[in-house]
Formats: structure tokens, C-alpha cells, sequence
């Protein structure tokens, strides 16, 4: 048994005592969630002696830490490609400080968008393997996407041309820094039904401190207005997510949720850019996650705690009784497909040739 803080791990079972004095147990295993009597907490945390009385309060936590509820389902996923991103432009019109593209999108390759016909013999190939009834994700990535807005209609029109009649559901994300949205721009996504992903790192002061144009100016202006009209179109995509990134540079975590939390957003997603060295700022963005999760729930309840993509997550595996047992899915049921036609299991290792190769092997 093991104490900290406010929690006690006791075999299968996390006991967590609110600030209310209630107890609440978790089974970590089946995934179940249910009110502890306060006496088992007071029994845990005393002196374990082997009294009677400490025995007795604590039999019946022991036999819920042993059974498993057989709802209960394993969240190991096999190796099958299911989802892929493609780079349909390795170029992008910002120069974000932090930019995993190398600065400018490139990912130092000097191929801006990829050759069609190969990409539609890797999807094509992809796609064959997939069952009847199953989903395939397709991500499209830049750089910057929309700059190539005529390769995100053609791959899309081809992947369900490959899959007419086999019963197979295609998902598109899109994700965009939101610039160069426009009436048309807008409607290319309504019909693709797309799940759109616009990064913005929250209040203009905050986004423009390192998401810069190529001039060195601030891009704020130009994702607000972008992000306008993809608001005027929301009932026809099939979601809208923020994607906020911090790190050193930035943990303005609480006003940038505060800033987000009043466009019409599905889901807001936070991500932490790590550097060397980056303890006391991962430390921060830590707290002030936590302190999010709190606004959320004075905001809104569940409903908008579930608007925090890094909660929903959460809750969806205890809706399901699903267990998390996958670090990644890259190279299991994901890969990525940069400009030059190869696959890496993840956009962090694109122009990475040792993953490249361990890739297409």
C-alpha cells in the first residue's frame, strides 16, 4: 500500500479522498468507479497492524481489487493500419519558433508536395488490407495543407473511389494554422465532412509571440479571420478543435482556455512542446492544466470538462471500460507519408532516415 497525498494504492484499487472528505475508489483494472465508505479510508490510513478491526474495514476493498468486471475490455491494439497522415505540402507560410517542421514546414526536404501517383498506389495499397465494416483515417498535414487545396480534393475524391461498395467509413482531419481560410476554403472542408484542427496558442498577445508570419510578424489577424469563417460553416464540418501548443516559450495555459473556451470549439487540445532541459516549464504547464481542468468545471460540468481533449480521453476509456494500453500507436495502426513518398511511423520522425527506413521495412 502505498500513500500520496490524497490517494492511497491499495492492489488494483486508487481510493481518493476530496477536499469534501468523501472517498471515491477506482478499480484500475475493470475501470470501475464507486463511493467508499470514509471508514476503509480512515482504516488504510492508519497504522497496519493486523487488527481485527483494520482487517475487517479493509475485506471487502480487498475482494473488489480482485474481481474483474467482465464489461471490461483490453485497449491493446494489434499491428493494422487504420489512419494516415499525409504531408500533401512540406512547405508552410508562417515561421512558428517552435515549428517540429524544422522552422519552415520543410522537415528539410526541399520536395514540396508529393507526387500524386504515388500517393495514390501507398493508399491504395493501405486500403486493400482493410476489412469490411472498419474506418480509415486520413490526416492531412503540412507545412501548411491549404496551400495545396486542390491535393487534399483529389486524394480524398481517389480514397473513396477505392473504398465504394466495401463498406468502409473514411474520416478526413485536416490540420490547418488557420490563415489561409477563406468562403472557398471553407465549403472544400464542408464536403469532405471534415474534422478540422485550427492551431492557435489562445489570446493574440499570447499566439503572436511565436507563431509569426515569414516577415516576423505576428498571425493572429489572419487564423481569427480564418477561424470566422469555419465558425459560419460549423454545422456542416464534422468538428472543430483547437490545438494550442506551450512550452518555454509559452504556459499561458489558463488564459489561452480561457480565451478558447468561448468560440463554438468540439474539443480543445493542449500539446507541450519539450525541449532539453524543459523540467520546471513541464512542471508549470502541469499545474496550470490542473487548474483548467478546475475553470472547466465551474464553466460547465462534465460536458465541459469533455471539451478538454486530454479529459475526454479519459472519459471515454471509462464510458467503455476500455484499459489504455498502448504508449503510441505509431507504426502499429498509424504511419505518416511525407512528400518523398516515405513512410515513417510518426510526423516527428519524418527526414529522420534510421525511421524511415525501420518504416517501409
Amino acid at each position: 500500500m502505498e500513500r500520496i497525498g490524497s490517494l492511497i494504492h491499495h492492489g488494483e484499487i486508487l481510493a481518493i479522498k476530496t477536499p469534501s472528505g468523501s472517498v471515491v475508489g477506482f478499480h484500475a483494472r475493470s475501470l470501475e468507479v464507486a463511493a467508499l465508505d470514509p471508514e476503509i479510508w480512515n482504516s488504510l490510513t492508519a497504522t497496519t497492524d493486523g487488527t481485527a478491526n483494520v482487517v475487517a474495514a479493509t475485506q471487502e476493498l480487498e475482494d473488489w481489487s480482485r474481481s474483474l468486471d467482465p464489461r471490461s475490455k483490453s485497449g491493446r491494439v494489434e499491428h493494422a493500419i487504420r489512419s494516415l497522415t499525409i504531408n500533401v505540402a512540406q512547405v508552410c507560410n508562417l515561421a512558428c519558433t517552435y515549428c517540429a517542421a524544422g522552422g519552415d514546414g520543410t522537415y528539410g526536404s526541399a520536395i514540396k508536395k508529393p507526387e500524386l501517383d504515388r500517393v495514390r498506389e501507398q493508399l491504395a495499397m493501405l486500403l486493400s488490407h482493410v476489412p469490411q465494416g472498419e474506418r480509415f483515417v486520413i490526416t492531412f498535414l503540412g507545412g501548411e495543407p491549404l496551400l495545396v487545396p486542390e491535393l487534399i480534393t483529389t486524394i480524398a475524391r481517389d480514397a473513396r473511389l477505392m473504398v465504394a461498395g466495401r463498406g468502409i467509413e473514411l474520416r478526413f482531419d485536416v490540420v490547418t494554422n488557420g490563415t489561409l481560410v477563406t468562403p472557398e476554403i471553407a465549403e472544400l472542408l464542408t464536403s469532405l465532412k471534415a474534422h478540422v484542427t485550427v492551431s492557435i496558442d489562445g489570446a493574440p498577445e499570447d499566439h503572436d509571440r511565436a507563431r509569426l508570419t515569414k516577415s516576423g510578424k505576428g498571425s493572429s489577424l489572419a487564423v481569427l479571420k480564418g477561424l470566422n469563417e469555419l465558425v459560419k460553416v460549423r454545422e456542416r464540418l464534422h468538428s472543430l478543435t483547437a490545438g494550442a501548443v506551450f512550452g518555454a516559450h509559452n504556459l499561458n495555459v489558463v488564459q489561452a482556455y480561457e480565451f478558447l473556451a468561448d468560440y463554438p470549439f468540439d474539443s480543445i487540445k493542449f500539446d507541450f512542446a519539450a525541449e532539453a532541459g524543459d523540467e520546471e516549464a513541464s512542471r508549470e504547464y502541469a499545474t496550470q492544466v490542473a487548474a483548467v481542468a478546475d475553470l472547466a468545471w465551474q464553466r460547465g460540468g462534465e460536458h465541459e470538462l469533455r471539451r478538454l481533449a486530454v479529459f475526454n480521453h479519459l472519459f471515454h476509456a471509462l464510458d467503455d471500460q476500455v484499459r489504455i494500453e498502448n504508449h503510441c500507436l505509431a507504426g502499429k495502426s498509424h504511419l505518416q507519408l511525407d512528400t518523398e513518398g516515405r513512410f515513417t511511423v510518426c510526423q516527428w520522425f519524418v527526414g529522420q532516415k534510421k525511421k524511415r527506413s525501420a518504416a517501409t521495412s
